[in-house]
């Protein structure tokens, strides 16, 4: 089990400890590698007409370098790490979707230089993700910085490539999967980054492939020398620079151990989730890609708790039609079969699909969502009959987000049924009893949540939103990351109370958010009454545990 951090001073023994948010679980320690990203630098903005034809071949050009790379890369994984390769397919579908193309040719033939209209346009669907409510989400926003400054490199007839040394930790402002993919190669151990999140595709490859990460280290490529010796503790987020021997004997201590508890829950996958007192803990996974599902089977989860819908906006950079929804629906169901498939309709918010609607100086508490899908009732309906049509398997479940009123599932019940008559019209099979439930993470449905009780079958506790409205305070702001706390009393209060409503009314209820992944909490949640929870699929031997050493419930 992770332990406390251990108190390092700063100047005692001149070395020096910094703390990020740890990504990908393990301690290394090695010679640092410093890389110091290549800014484009200036460029032309604006071009003559003469000069339009010999733009329009520049682009063509870099966007056939650029796809030469991402293939040599995707050829690589799938060789050595086939699970790992969709996560490198979607650059390369970001970068060959024709509507970006057509749209960068547009801007050109108007008069902009080829590299102000790959920045215009690859910034403008960058905004749409930046702001979107679920931080899966929002995180692959950076997935068009990578891939647009991959085409700016190779404008300028420019390789983004590093090498590194054998045994070394790299330290980077950000770091892309491809980078990961030739620093495993390399046999690297480990990387710290100034940005990026726990839900970007950097840290999620990165606790794919067992490399140590930590994140969000500020300034930290300036405050690393390369060839200094670092120890990286991706268990609690440190970066010791130049420890004495002292701190390096004590954390080779903490990677023996580390070792010894990863093999412990190997064996944990295909036991049962079972208390010491006999109570069935049912422990579900929280996926957005096929790789997750593979993950989470292996771990030994029962089912998909949460599905996460928008992933397909993030690998497609829009919103997909039906029939490619069905069909990403359906293999998720059918992967998990018999087991259940919980699919969230998409959780986004006013963007570039929703068109009139006002742009938001508070995005958390506007039009995100239920509300969003209500507005976009078209986009709504093509989403409600994807999921209809894949439920013919009668293992899919439908569950709505950002729900405070039971006017927003009285409309929505309206549309399935208009989904359902059409499909019926049209010939489809589908599960006539698809079970309909929400998300409670608002007060209001918290506080309400019997009024929902004839509407619903089950319910899913999402615990990051709930937190961040209970105590008013942005999850994501690190100003205010001191009061965001998903341990405050109040919280569990509440969960204890929305339990038991639920269960004295014999309705299904789950918590799907982070604080189910803490070790910490698997007690105090299992007394509150809870028997359903959904999490990461890494997570699940390590909760798994202390579901089987409960003596509580």
């Amino acid at each position: 089990m992770p332990k406390a951090p251990l108190h390092i001073p700063h100047s005692q023994y001149s070395e020096y400890c910094f703390h990020g948010i740890p990504a990908s679980r393990g301690i290394v320690n090695g010679n640092a590698i410093v890389i110091h990203n290549d800014l484009i630098g200036d460029y032309q903005e604006h071009i003559s007409i003469d000069q339009i034809p010999d733009e329009l071949e520049r682009f063509s050009q870099a966007v056939i370098k650029s796809e030469q790379q991402f293939e040599h890369i995707i050829s690589i994984s799938r060789e050595q790490f086939p699970a790992m390769s969709h996560i490198l397919e979607t650059y390369s579908m970001i970068l060959m979707d024709a509507d970006m193309h057509e749209s960068i040719r547009k801007k050109i033939k108007e008069g902009y230089s080829a590299e102000n209209a790959i920045f215009h346009n690859f910034n403008a669907q960058k905004q749409f993700f930046l702001l979107a409510k679920d931080p899966i989400l929002s995180e692959r926003a950076v997935d068009f910085d990578h891939v647009s400054s991959q085409l700016l490199s190779a404008l300028r007839n420019k390789i983004i490539s590093h090498q590194v040394c054998e045994d070394s930790i790299v330290i980077a402002t950000s770091i892309t999967p491809t980078d990961i993919m030739t620093f495993k190669q390399q046999n690297c151990k480990g990387f710290a980054t100034e940005i990026g999140g726990i839900a970007s595709h950097a840290s999620i490859l990165s606790r794919s492939l067992s490399m140590t990460s930590v994140i969000g280290i500020n300034d930290i490529v300036h405050k690393v020398k390369t060839g200094d010796t670092i120890i990286l503790d991706g268990n609690n987020g440190i970066l010791i620079v130049n420890p004495t021997d002292e701190t390096l004997s004590q954390y080779r201590q903490r990677s023996i151990e580390e070792i010894q508890y990863r093999a412990s829950l190997g064996d944990l996958a295909h036991m049962e989730s079972k208390t010491e007192k006999g109570t069935h803990i049912c422990i579900s996974a929280n996926i957005d890609s096929l790789t997750d599902i593979d993950e989470a089977i292996a771990n030994g989860a029962q089912g998909i708790g949460l599905l996460r819908s928008e992933f397909q906006i993030a690998r497609y950079g829009r919103i997909p039609d039906e029939d490619t929804q069905v069909e990403w629906y359906s293999t998720c169901a059918k992967k998990v079969y018999p087991e259940f498939c919980t699919i969230r309709a998409f959780d986004i918010g006013s963007d570039k699909f929703a068109e009139g609607l006002p742009k938001e100086e508070n995005p958390a508490l506007g039009v995100r969502g239920i509300r969003f899908l209500l507005k976009r009732k078209d986009l709504f309906k093509t989403q409600l009959r994807a999921i209809i049509r894949a439920s013919k398997t009668k293992n899919v479940k439908l569950m709505l987000p950002m729900i405070t009123n039971v006017s927003e599932v009285l409309q929505t019940k309206e549309l399935l049924e208009e989904c359902k008559s059409e499909l019926d019209q049209e010939g489809f099979l589908y599960d006539p009893h698809l079970p309909f439930g929400i998300m409670i993470e608002t007060p209001a449905s918290a506080l309400d949540i019997e009024s929902f009780f004839e509407h619903c079958e089950f319910f899913s506790i999402g615990t990051n939103d709930l937190t961040q409205y209970i105590l008013a305070s942005d999850r994501i702001n690190e100003h205010v990351a001191d009061i965001y706390n998903i341990f405050h009393p109040v919280v569990f209060k509440l969960i204890g109370t929305i339990v038991k409503d639920c269960n004295k009314a014999g309705k299904d209820i789950s918590l799907c958010g982070e604080l189910a992944g803490f070790p910490d909490a698997t007690d105090r949640l299992l007394s509150l009454g809870l028997q359903h929870i959904s999490i990461s699929p890494p997570l699940i031997p390590g909760i798994k545990r202390k579901v089987i050493n409960n003596q509580i419930v």
